[in-house]
């Protein structure tokens, strides 16, 4: 029994042996008990392995609502997964003119911006002489095409036939694009887009629509766009429509487009990402797209893309410093920490602030309401002329001096590697601020009535009058600190300035009872969201809000100067005279408002990313590892 028991142990080891990989058991001598125990114990040769993904994690503070285009919802949140799943579309390669989807950038000089005359007929949608999108009528005074200059509009009647100029741009898509799922990327996925935006009703895009006459896709590259007649486009972007693609999604309902996850949760793109999976209130995952136009060139660095939801900041950060984020993208509105918590950030981290144009200005009340009959006398008026005098506008501008308030007040708030360098690094000189003054008939007096300044002399303005006047702003923590320093500095030039705060809606309140858009202010801090328009054209004479037009107008100030006009008009219609105009030069010789504050954003960043040297979060595709 016992030999038999040793032998089955035996065999049944050399069985095990030879399912292991053991072929040569035939002519192997059967191995003793030790042989046996040794050979049990040895390591499993090891595989080669792969390496391991490289993976950006990407840390927000909320999570997207959805990623539909269409939805009406353009949060923060929802701008960062988009800035992975898709790039610009008119983004150039290595700073040139070539753009990574088209055959070269529309302009004049090759011929992509055409402009033509074309006769219009009675109800046809123009842009009148006004600037304004109307149906044409008996009555609607135009820009004609033969005569094109803003000195001379003409009426439109039934009895004569006119022309207007038509912009058309044409964009020539490169070929073998292809949507993150490998389809090809064609002109028609704009055109289906275009008319996803008709259709969703959201007045977003209603500027866009109601200025675009046609938008065709001619064949499977080439989409050409052509405007209203009297329109003139300032920026492509204005004019392009964000592709969707036709392939997937062109059979589907407007309604089961806002809520089908092919476009709310899993949205095909055309970027150097794509979405992979989505677990809710946790994280989003995409990998490098096999199909990004740049590919080839080893873009993007990264195999993975995370986007990890973390709502509190301080956990945020935590996971910044132990690698478990990389990023912390615009959702963690680091932009209202004080200076000091981002300095200590800005130790351990790179600190990145984008959107740097100004949005707050300070506005001249140069013609106010009750000036609009014509009957103003400087011996009868309640209110005095002051504004109207151009001189005495540069001479107030002088004391704030505006360039050094704003580099004082973010020198104050952010640490000093964030704050871009100003292009107007101009002195302020308080002296030469008062002589100015002097010269212009503000004279200094200083008797038992107070010290202060006085008009003596000035054009249209009562001698005796105080140069002394009231500010409405807003109640948010930016205008009470402008305002403060506004008031501090015109002081040093000893002009007395009172302060009224008051909350947006009445701020904002239509005229004729609302202080701004009823002209009824001497300064102003507004904030204005400017899009589509270039500066100037938010003091053009016909912007002026008054009892004609229903009070609806963005020149506030009331200004009214045919040469100003006439040069923003220049500068607007893309004329060869007017590209050489100065934009800004304009704004400060006539002077209806002074820029100040931007509204910048700030996101934060691990050193073990190497970020480009213009880095914006819109090109995560062009981040990198340090190693």
């Amino acid at each position: 029994m016992k030999r038999t028991r040793a032998l089955l142990v035996l065999l049944t080891i050399s069985f095990l042996l030879a399912a292991c990989g053991n072929n040569s058991v035939e002519t192997s001598p059967l191995p003793t008990q030790e042989t046996v125990i040794q050979t049990a114990t040895l390591a499993p040769t090891p595989a080669a392995t792969e390496a391991l993904p490289k993976v950006l994690n990407v840390c927000m503070a909320q999570e997207p609502a959805g990623l539909y285009r269409y939805d009406g919802n353009t949060s923060r949140a929802k701008q960062s997964v988009f800035a992975a799943i898709y790039v610009d579309l008119l983004e150039t390669e290595n700073g040139s003119d070539q753009s990574l989807f088209f055959e070269g950038i529309p302009s004049e000089a090759n011929g992509g911006i055409m402009l033509e005359p074309v006769p219009v007929r009675v109800g046809q949608p123009v842009v009148n002489a006004a600037g304004n999108v109307v149906y044409l009528a008996e009555g609607t005074q135009i820009e004609h095409a033969i005569n094109y200059s803003i000195e001379n509009p003409v009426v439109w009647n039934y009895e004569q036939e006119y022309q207007m100029n038509q912009f058309t741009v044409t964009f020539r898509l490169k070929p073998d694009l292809k949507w993150s799922d490998g389809e090809a990327l064609v002109a028609e996925d704009f055109v289906f887009s275009y008319h996803v935006a008709e259709r969703s009703g959201l007045g977003h895009f209603q500027w866009a629509l109601d200025r675009t006459g046609s938008f065709v896709a001619v064949d499977e590259q080439t989409l050409v766009w052509t405007g209203i007649p009297g329109f003139v486009p300032r920026e492509l972007e204005d004019l392009l429509w964000q592709p969707l693609p036709v392939h997937q999604l062109g059979e589907m309902a407007s309604t089961e487009l806002l809520s089908n996850d092919l476009t709310v949760r899993n949205p095909l793109g055309w970027g150097a990402y794509r979405l992979v999976s989505w677990a809710p209130e946790s994280q989003i995952i995409l990998e490098r797209n096999p199909n990004f136009i740049l590919a080839g060139q080893n873009y993007p660095a990264y195999d993975q893309l995370i986007f990890r939801i973390e709502p509190e900041l301080d956990a945020a950060l935590q996971k910044l410093e132990s690698g478990q984020c990389d990023l912390l993208d615009m959702t963690y509105q680091l932009e209202n920490l004080d200076k000091s918590q981002l300095e200590e950030l800005l130790d351990k981290y790179a600190l990145v602030a984008e959107n740097w144009e100004s949005v707050q200005q300070l506005v001249f009340g140069i013609k106010p309401a009750q000036f609009d009959d014509g009957s103003y006398s400087p011996w009868t008026s309640q209110r005095q002329d002051i504004f109207g005098n151009v001189e005495t506008r540069k001479a107030i501008a002088a004391c704030i001096d505006a360039d050094g308030l704003v580099r004082e007040y973010l020198a104050e708030h952010l640490p000093e590697d964030l704050i871009p360098t100003s292009e107007n690094m101009s002195s302020n000189n308080p002296d030469a601020n008062n002589a100015y003054l002097e010269e212009i008939g503000w004279v200094f007096t200083n008797d038992e009535a107070g010290a202060g300044r006085f008009a003596q002399g000035v054009p249209n303005v009562l001698d005796g009058t105080p140069l002394a006047f009231g500010l409405w702003l807003g109640q948010s923590q930016v205008d009470l600190d402008i305002a403060e320093e506004i008031t501090n500095r015109l002081s040093r030039c000893y002009i007395s300035l009172s302060r009224q705060s008051a909350p947006l809606p009445e701020l904002y309140r239509p005229g004729p009872e609302g202080p701004l858009f009823g002209r009824n202010f001497n300064l102003a801090l507004v904030s204005w969201k400017q899009e589509h328009t270039n500066t100037c054209q938010l003091y053009t004479s016909d912007q002026i809000p008054s009892s004609i037009n229903s009070w609806v107008g963005t020149n506030i100030a009331g200004m009214e100067d045919a040469s100003f006009d006439e040069a923003c008009w220049r500068i607007s219609n893309r004329l060869p005279d007017g590209e050489a105009l100065d934009e800004a030069a304009l704004m400060a010789e006539y002077l209806p408002a002074i820029p100040l504050m931007p509204q910048y954003r700030l996101w934060a960043a691990s050193k073990r990313v190497n970020l480009p040297g213009e880095a914006t979060f819109e090109v995560l595709w062009k981040f990198s590892p340090t190693d």
